[in-house]
Formats: C-alpha cells, structure tokens, sequence
C-alpha cells in the first residue's frame, strides 16, 4: 500500500515565482508549496558568467536546458551541455559559467525547502576557471 503524500496538489504560475530579464530568472521555495525541493532558474547570455563558487548544506542538482556550462565542483571541473544533469553534494564549493556560445539555461534543484546558500567569492575571477571562453568553444586543433 502506497504511502499517503502529506502535501496536496498545487500550481505555481510563473508570474509567481519568475522574474523575466534577470539571471536570477526564478526561485521557487518548497516550503510555501510543502514540498522538500527548492527550484533556482538561472539564465543568461554573457561568456564567462554565473554562479560563483559558493556552498549549501544540502546537495544541488543542476539541469542544463539550453545551453553550455563549466562546472567546478569542489577540485573537478565538469562541462555539460542542454540535456545533462550535474550533482552538487552539500558542503562542497561549487558554481558554474556559461561557456557559450549563445545562452545558458539551467535549473537548478535544491534538495531542502529553502534555499541555503554561502558565497565564497562575489564574483568569479577572470584569471581562474575560465582564461578565456572563445579557447573553450573551439574544437581542438583550430
């Protein structure tokens, strides 16, 4: 016999919890539909920016929906592109940037009711994971 659900159906318009024209493009928290998840929507269309490293006390789990990111995960860097899915275990810095070229896309699920999070840096720096983006996007050998 399945386990009776403690929350009840519910719909959240995007005028709700989205926030067109900004890279911070949604935050959805569990706890004010009753749900354990958070939802983070980020976007934008600049090379080189995104989340910088930072922690949670709970694990993340980033979709890539459009789009290509570099991903630093505590000391691994990850490049995945729309379609992928990347984990984030909690209390291990990571971030990510978009590689480009064109926009990225991503959605980001927390596994906690509200969003948790410690900045390590206020902005990534330009010498550190990325040198250079457009070196990034060529295939090798070009």
């Amino acid at each position: 016999m399945p386990i009776q659900s403690k929350t009840e159906p519910a719909k959240v318009s995007a005028s709700e919890w989205q926030n067109p024209g900004r890279a911070l493009r949604g935050l959805l928290e569990g706890k004010g539909i009753g749900t354990d998840i958070t939802l983070i929507r980020y976007v934008t269309d600049v090379v080189g920016e995104g989340p910088t490293l930072h922690v949670h006390p709970y694990d993340e789990i980033f979709t890539i929906t459009e789009g290509r990111a570099r991903f630093t995960v505590g000391d691994k860097t990850i490049d995945a592109e729309a379609g992928d899915v990347v984990l984030g275990p909690a209390n291990i810095p990571h971030g990510y940037q978009n590689l480009g070229p064109g926009r990225l896309d991503s959605l980001d699920i927390h596994l906690s009711p509200e969003w948790i999070q410690y900045n390590l840096a206020k902005a990534w720096d330009q010498s550190s994971v990325l040198v250079s983006a457009e070196s990034k996007v060529k295939p090798h050998g070009q």
